[in-house]
């Protein structure tokens, strides 16, 4: 009976580690993307932190710039930008406070308020400085230390990032930082050099290694900065100050050398603060940047954590039944060996860690023959790569009579490698002490190489059709609205007459009978409303031949009533008769785009008598549409732009810039066609030519 029992746990014991492995894999990947979450909402709170901080250092950088240029002139000028400059300095001073008590920053609070202590000793300086009772050095000194304490708390906030990407941007935004507050003390001591009549040594040194870190921060920061980050810094890099502030540069760094045009302190400081002002577009750009990406990794994480729950229950799942179908198969010991020897990496030891049995799974991954691995020591695997605490561990834990689990690199007879997810449990004899160790194995080695790939990948764009998608949601509500207004309210009318009558008692039936057809005519409205955008958003991805028209026709019914709304005249004109194999939705939404876009534009530019005018006609191989309209045409400078992702002449609440670039994808891929632009006298045109369906790709 004892034999029986022992064959019977033999048969079930390694099915149920395996599955108890993948459910132990799935829960610690459940962890690991919780953990993973609450490290990048940790980190999004830090950026948000390091945004208000940005924001006080910007304006301390000015504070600073005006006490010194203050000091240098011994109080003759500066006097009324300080005062005005302290007022917003002590504002931003307040935001910082409230957004502290407001958010938790417990991971940055010893940094946090070492930077804060700065602040209780401002107001003595700065009555030091309204008295001329402290040095040029110590005033900047003060300010410095300050912000310098301060954007090491930034410093703080990008330790927690964890992944690569974050981590680089992040990297490059510290030394852009750095370099616009050197670029800050540059202000402040050009201002005291251009202040002062005599040539001061000390400062003019000071000067010219505050421009070479600047630019070593510069470079470091260009070095990590995205294409994106690079394009915004170049661009708002350029301009008049920051030509002169070059020139100005030129005069303090070489006060020998003879120029035609001197400067002031004042417009010296004037065009500095010009520049960095300009940085600080940059700043607000970086930081906007690095949100975004934080929030695509916080969605990637939600729907990674989804997966493994799902797979933690499925895991659940398998494992009740995996015990149902071992018991069925009991009856057949030989065969549910075979199996398991064949299919389940698993080995078993003696107490000093010598082979003593290996299935053939086990020699499969491994490479050696069963009898090259009997008696050998099980370190005949060990992975030169695995550290030997990690065995220290693991022996440790096993000889307390405890199990161990965990992933192991592991060496093939051939010198190459692989991974396992590995659980070991003591063996005991029937005095319950430990005879061996049992070892069972999950080849993880794609899933590592996979992870590490999906490390090092910088996928890039991956939400452009769900922003898409959620902008032109957005829309389409907007135009229910209008769409629903009027029958709503005849309606609400309808109802509240009734209503008095049946107040008054003043029943007439015809009357009533009126009533009731009239709300049931605009329920019917409200139905078919309703039908037109469930029809839009229609995920039915089949072709079908049809005429233009009908699809125009289609966007109409849809956007009909908020052109009519707004007073836009709508002017149509079919000639085409040629018909189309497409996508009617895909077709529907580009043409509904154009039209909003020539609705925003007409509006933007407060059009007289605003129309929009579409027209149909035949083309040899082709069938056309043009959309039309006279809001005065789109300069010519961003027209071949305008197909470009994120690109917008919107502000950002009103465009992202994908809806004309995944127009034109779905043109010139979906359609095979080509969507392109021109301008005529009274506006901008579109046209789109499709194929016709005998051209077409059917």
């Amino acid at each position: 009976m004892s034999h029986q029992i022992q064959s019977k746990t033999k048969l079930l014991l390694p099915l149920a580690i395996l599955i108890l492995i993948v459910l132990l894999l799935s829960t610690s990947l459940i962890s690991t993307q919780y953990i993973r979450g609450e490290s990048l909402l940790k980190l999004e709170n830090g950026i948000k932190l390091a945004t208000a901080i940005s924001e006080f250092v910007h304006s301390t950088q000015k504070e600073r710039g005006l006490s010194s240029g203050y000091l240098a002139n011994k109080g003759v000028k500066f006097k009324e930008q300080l005062q005005k400059q302290r007022l917003i300095t002590d504002a931003k001073v307040e935001v910082l406070k409230k957004y502290i008590q407001m958010n938790d920053v417990e991971y940055v609070e010893r940094a946090f308020q070492k930077a804060m202590k700065n602040i209780e000793r401002l107001p003595l300086m700065r009555e030091n400085v309204d008295a001329l009772h402290v040095t040029l050095q110590e005033n900047l000194a003060l300010y410095s230390q300050m912000n310098d304490d301060f954007l090491n708390v930034i410093m703080e906030v990008s330790k927690t990032s964890k992944l690569p990407l974050i981590t680089q941007n992040i990297i490059a935004y510290s030394n852009f930082l750095y370099a616009k507050e050197n670029a800050g003390l540059e202000r402040a001591v050009g201002t005291a050099l251009l202040s002062q009549k005599e040539h001061n040594e000390a400062l003019h040194v000071s000067f010219i290694n505050l421009i070479s870190i600047e630019n070593l921060y510069t470079k470091t920061f260009l070095k990590y900065a995205s294409d994106e980050a690079k394009e915004s810094y170049k661009t708002n890099t350029k301009g008049e100050c920051v030509e002169e502030v070059l020139r100005i540069r030129e005069m303090i760094l070489y006060p020998a050398k003879t120029l035609k045009q001197k400067a002031t302190p004042e417009y010296w400081f004037e065009n500095i603060t010009k520049k960095i002002n300009r940085l600080q577009n940059v700043d607000d750009f970086l930081e906007e940047e690095i949100l975004e990406y934080i929030t695509k990794e916080l969605q990637t994480t939600e729907e990674f954590f989804s997966g493994y729950a799902a797979l933690n229950l499925v895991s659940i799942a398998m494992f009740l039944l995996m015990i149902v179908v071992v018991v069925a198969l009991m009856k057949n010991e030989k065969r549910l060996k075979s199996i398991v020897d064949k299919y389940i990496i698993s080995s078993t030891t003696d107490l000093k860690g010598k082979i003593t049995e290996v299935s053939d799974a086990f020699c499969d991954i491994s490479g050696y023959t069963r009898e090259e691995l009997i008696g050998k020591p099980h370190n005949i695997i060990r992975h030169p790569d695995m550290p030997k605490s990690a065995f220290k561990e693991l022996w440790d834990t096993i000889q307390a009579g405890k199990p161990w689990s965990g992933e192991v690199k592991n060496l093939k007879k051939d010198g190459g490698h692989y991974w396992v997810y590995v659980n070991i449990e003591p063996l005991f004899d029937r005095k319950d002490k430990i005879e061996g160790y049992a070892a069972i194995r999950l080849d993880i080695t794609d899933s590592i190489h996979l992870e590490e790939e999906l490390v090092l990948s910088q996928e890039k764009d991956k939400t452009l059709l769900h922003q898409s998608k959620l902008a032109q949601m957005g829309e389409m509500i907007s135009m229910i609205a209008h769409q629903w207004r009027q029958p709503l309210t005849a309606i609400s009318s309808s109802a509240g007459d009734l209503s008095m009558k049946v107040m008054l008692d003043n029943f007439e039936k015809e009357y009533f009978i009126q009533k009731l057809e009239r709300i049931d005519n605009f329920s019917q409205h409200l139905s078919s409303t309703i039908d037109d955008f469930r029809n839009f958003y229609k995920t039915d991805k089949q072709k079908e031949s049809l005429a233009y028209s009908e699809v125009v026709k289609g966007a109409f019914a849809i956007i009909a009533t908020s052109l009519e709304y707004k007073r836009i005249k709508l002017i149509s004109e079919f000639t085409c008769k040629t018909p189309i194999y497409v996508h009617a939705n895909e077709l529907k939404q580009v043409i509904l785009n154009l039209i909003k876009n020539a609705e925003d534009a007409l509006l933007e530019k407060k059009i007289e008598n605003p129309y929009i005018k579409i027209r149909t006609y035949d083309e040899e191989k082709y069938s056309c549409c043009e959309i039309s309209d006279n809001a005065g045409g789109i300069p010519q400078n961003i027209m071949q732009k305008i197909f470009e992702p994120y690109f917008s002449t919107k502000t950002q609440k009103d465009g992202i810039g994908l809806g004309l670039y995944m127009s034109k994808m779905i043109i010139e891929e979906n359609c095979k066609g080509f969507l392109q632009i021109r301008n005529d006298a009274e506006g901008a045109v579109f046209d789109i030519k499709i194929p016709t369906q005998g051209e077409s790709d059917v």
